[in-house]
């Protein structure tokens, strides 16, 4: 526990690690490593041993790895922000690493290999393909597999010469590319002339073939080889339709998304499982029987979520990447890490955004939307008994990266808004009956068109006043050009007014409504502006990113001790508050470290999360500095 005058650390709630991809690699000798990628480092397990050794990335990187790949002669292939890397996991040593693509988010986001050892990987966002010499390790640009997708998530390397990559989110695809000539071909849709949304999938055979297929309308994309058409690529094209029979179409991968293994244990021993925030290996035995590995690591901090009061006084959080649920009691000063399991297909996600209605609190999370609800009335409970607490109680891509919630003052409702899932363009909104656990879900065109909801208020008549971004984090092109505030007119269920209250703004972050029904709220941009919906007017508007960038929810209503409201608000640098009286900002305080999560105020206590770590700072009557 740190303290700084009226800032106090106190600690970091949770040290686990999210597992990213891993490989199960096998030296020419037979035998075998199972390597872990994780944020900064791998785990080189033995799986007969149990012997675990970490490394650290080279050059002290830390960041996430996408994929990896083990190949043929038992390296181990991965990425992992700019840097492609590749590890001897018998020498316990990583042989290269370097940055081919500086201009590159993110380096290694697929990998395959051919008959020659050259090893191919992919980029984002540019969407571009490389060649990695297995002799001298040079990378080489080959061509950009595509010029407005950003993903290409699956890579093969044909005998034919060419290299196929499923690419796409908004419009799934496959690009070939021919090796000889530098020939670049895309085909997509069903019969090659349907778009579709989702991503292509490519893969190499048992048979040596390479086979693609693509999702259907409605679906996000195969990946299971059973529920999709498959197709044999000859050439750069699609030669044939694979026989009803798909065995040789099975993956060298297991798992989704980028929580994949690649390849798995020789005499019949089988991974089941590989998960640093749970500490284990499974393996299931060629008997049907079950053995468990410890996973021997040094974990680092897991950065924080957003976080909230609970209705009975404690606060809560998660981490993010793993999904760990945490809690606080500010009377005892105890901190508690509860563990993964509690929230159910919580995984590598976070909870983004919570609303309190009566005893419940409610919660929603990424990655794909799930909406839980915890009773902060019953004990915690993890498992399928009827008594789970909390419970899940649904899922929708439409809202597959939440941002936002807000109980309804009715008592029986919460709202909750945020992005869309890979490729889509405008995010819904949720309304959710916390007691009869139904819901209706509003498309985009019926709140704003090509938008989503990122901030929400509610005014003293019952409507909903929502704040809109036209950001598309799924890879998709955004449609619209600037963020909106609605009025959702809560009797008639429709929007009744839109408006632009700051012409340019890609994105109204932050919101809520005064006592005198004045929505205070701040840009992406970190613009604070007061806006009266009664009359449509734009009552202040200053800029505020001299204390910093926006924190997700970073802004709140507090009572003095004289019974006034206030506005506190948390910038990654410092925390401001409001009278709303004024409607003027006030710096409160520059902060000790940089802050990334907020934001709660509890006894007297501001809380909120720089990184890994949750800190708390006293609010003293009238605190304040000069205002800007």
């Amino acid at each position: 526990m740190r303290h700084s005058e009226r800032f106090v650390c106190l600690g970091s709630p949770v040290h686990a690690d999210e597992t990213r991809s891993a490989a199960v690699c096998r030296a020419p000798s037979g035998e075998e490593r199972l390597v872990i990628t994780a944020r900064g480092y791998v785990l080189i397990v033995d799986a007969g041993s149990g012997r675990c050794t970490q490394l650290a990335f080279p050059d002290g990187h830390l960041d996430y790895p996408f994929a990896c790949m083990s190949s043929e002669s038992g390296l181990l292939y991965t990425g992992a922000g700019k840097k492609i890397m590749v590890l001897d996991p018998f020498r316990e040593r990583f042989i290269y690493w370097a940055e081919p693509a500086p201009d590159e988010e993110i380096a290694g986001f697929a990998f395959a290999e051919d008959a020659g050892g050259h090893v191919y990987f992919t980029t984002y966002p540019g969407c571009e393909l490389f060649r990695m010499d297995p002799v001298s390790m040079e990378c080489s640009r080959l061509t950009r597999l595509h010029t407005r997708q950003k993903y290409a998530m699956s890579l093969a390397a044909g005998k034919d010469g060419w290299v196929y990559a499923g690419i796409g989110t908004a419009e799934a695809g496959v690009a070939a590319y021919c090796l000889a000539d530098g020939t670049l071909l895309h085909w997509q849709g069903e019969g090659l002339t349907e778009t579709v949304r989702g991503s292509g999938q490519v893969r190499t055979g048992s048979d040596g073939h390479v086979y693609a297929s693509l999702p259907a309308l409605g679906e996000s994309g195969p990946e299971d080889p059973c529920s999709a058409d498959w197709f044999r690529l000859q050439d750069g094209r699609a030669a044939e339709p694979a026989a009803e029979s798909t065995t040789h179409v099975s993956s060298a991968y297991k798992g989704t998304g980028y929580h994949k293994l690649h390849r798995d244990l020789s005499g019949g021993r089988s991974i089941t499982g590989y998960q640093l925030s749970d500490g284990e290996l499974v393996i299931r035995e060629p008997d049907g029987s079950q053995t468990v590995v410890p996973l021997a690591y040094q974990g680092n901090g897991a950065a924080l979520s957003p976080m909230t009061g609970g209705p009975d006084g404690m606060l809560y959080g998660t981490s993010n990447h793993p999904l760990h649920l945490y809690r606080y009691d500010p009377q005892q000063r105890k901190l508690v890490n509860l563990g993964g399991k509690l929230v159910e297909n919580g995984g590598g996600g976070n909870i983004c955004a919570y609303a309190v209605q009566g005893p419940y609190l409610i919660g929603a999370a990424y990655a794909g939307g799930f909406v839980h609800r915890l009773d902060t009335r019953l004990p915690l409970e993890s498992g399928s008994s009827p008594g789970r607490n909390p419970v899940l109680l649904l899922a929708d891509e439409r809202i597959h990266r939440p941002r936002c919630a807000v109980a309804h003052p009715g008592g029986e409702h919460v709202l909750i808004g945020g992005f869309p899932g890979y490729g889509a363009v405008g995010g819904g909104l949720v309304e959710l009956n916390v007691h009869q656990e139904t819901w209706t879900v509003y498309e985009d065109h019926e709140i704003v068109p090509s938008q989503s909801t990122l901030c929400l208020g509610t005014l003293s008549s019952g409507d909903v006043i929502g704040g809109s971004s036209i950001e598309t984090p799924g890879g998709a092109d955004p449609a619209a050009k600037e963020a909106a505030l609605y009025r959702l007119d809560w009797r008639q269920r429709r929007v009744s007014e839109r408006w632009t209250p700051v012409p340019g703004a890609r994105e109204i972050s932050l919101l809520l409504v005064d006592a005198s029904d004045r929505v205070h709220a701040l840009t992406s941009d970190s613009v604070y502006f007061v806006f009266d919906p009664s009359r449509g007017l734009v009552l202040h508007r200053q800029d505020l990113s001299e204390w910093g960038g926006i924190v997700r929810q970073g802004l709140i209503l507090i009572r003095d001790g004289h019974g006034q409201e206030q506005i506190i608000g948390l910038l990654s640098r410092g925390i401001f508050k409001v009278q709303t009286d004024s409607m003027k900002p006030q710096l409160v305080s520059l902060l000790p470290d940089e802050a990334t999560s907020g934001l709660a105020f509890m006894e007297g206590r501001l809380y909120f999360g720089c990184g890994s770590q949750l800190w708390s700072y006293f609010m003293e009557e009238g605190d304040s500095r000069d205002e800007l």
